[in-house]
């Protein structure tokens, strides 16, 4: 694979102002979640590296711009970016998959994409008709080294929000490992007569349902203050002999979920009773 060259790169897929309001654009320290999974994305931005000896897998390109801070994480928990194989993603959002095509040309990885949310992808990489590797439906398997993931299409964030499920080890105990996609409305959704999307304030529903029906130890998710990252991470600083690993949080899983759900319906009965 070629190798990524960063030097002298500027260009930017989002404002300066948006990228430093959100902590989009400030480096967190890499660390290492559990088993062969590592999160190396930014203070704002969830990405992971999942390796295998085979190669590597990574979750969320965010923006062009920071690439260069998700290489030097990746470097720093030992791995090499030319080493990826395959680029997946949590959502068509510009702040978590504008760079895929960037880094795809870069060192040649598959890019895979859930099907329902092609159309947004494509209209996200310039509207130039691209097409992904691989379009992935729900409870699409993902495998390489071993390692298998699987996609689990939660809808309604956008029309493919794709969380990924996973099996990691440790202390001889395997546990059960959701990057969660986003349960989340934004302040801009209509969740009532969208004509653009019909059935969101179904498929938000279907999504919190489904939710509480899986089976989720690790949660983690495409934005650290999803599953209170700085805490966490203080938590695995900490971490002495015995502790249990502080990633395992299906209590905190649930209480996300709760959250969203009860955004989402204040949102939906404001917008229904007029209020939007």
């Amino acid at each position: 694979m070629r190798k990524l060259i960063l030097a002298g790169f500027f260009l930017a897929s989002a404002p300066v102002a948006a990228l430093s309001q959100n902590g989009w654009g400030d480096p967190f320290p890499a660390h290492q979640v559990m088993d062969n999974l590592y999160f190396v994305g930014t203070a704002g931005l969830g990405t992971f590296l999942i390796t295998t000896p085979e190669g590597h897998i990574l979750i969320n390109t965010d923006f062009e711009r920071t690439i260069p801070l998700i290489e030097r994480s990746v470097e720093a928990m030992g791995f090499h970016m030319e080493d990826v194989e395959i680029i997946l993603g949590s959502h068509a959002h510009g702040d978590h998959q504008a760079a895929d095509l960037f880094l795809k040309d870069r060192i040649g990885a598959q890019v895979m994409i859930m099907e329902e949310d092609l159309a947004g992808w494509q209209r996200m990489m310039g509207g130039n008709g691209d097409v992904p590797d691989r379009i992935l439906h729900d409870g699409d398997e993902v495998t390489l080294g071993g390692t298998t993931l699987v996609a689990h299409r939660t809808p309604g964030h956008t029309r493919g929000c794709t969380s990924w499920g996973m099996e990691l080890e440790e202390g001889g105990a395997t546990y059960d490992a959701l990057i969660v996609c986003s349960f989340g409305v934004n302040p801009n959704y209509v969740l009532v007569d969208n004509t653009d999307y019909p059935d969101i304030a179904k498929d938000y529903r279907f999504t919190f349902a489904k939710a509480r029906a899986m089976s989720v130890d690790v949660f983690v998710a495409s934005h650290g203050s999803f599953y209170d990252l700085p805490a966490k991470y203080e938590a695995l600083q900490g971490r002495k002999r015995g502790d249990l690993n502080p990633f395992v949080d299906h209590a905190g899983f649930l209480a996300y979920v709760d959250l969203q759900e009860r955004r989402f319906q204040a949102m939906y009965d404001s917008q229904r009773t007029g209020g939007r």
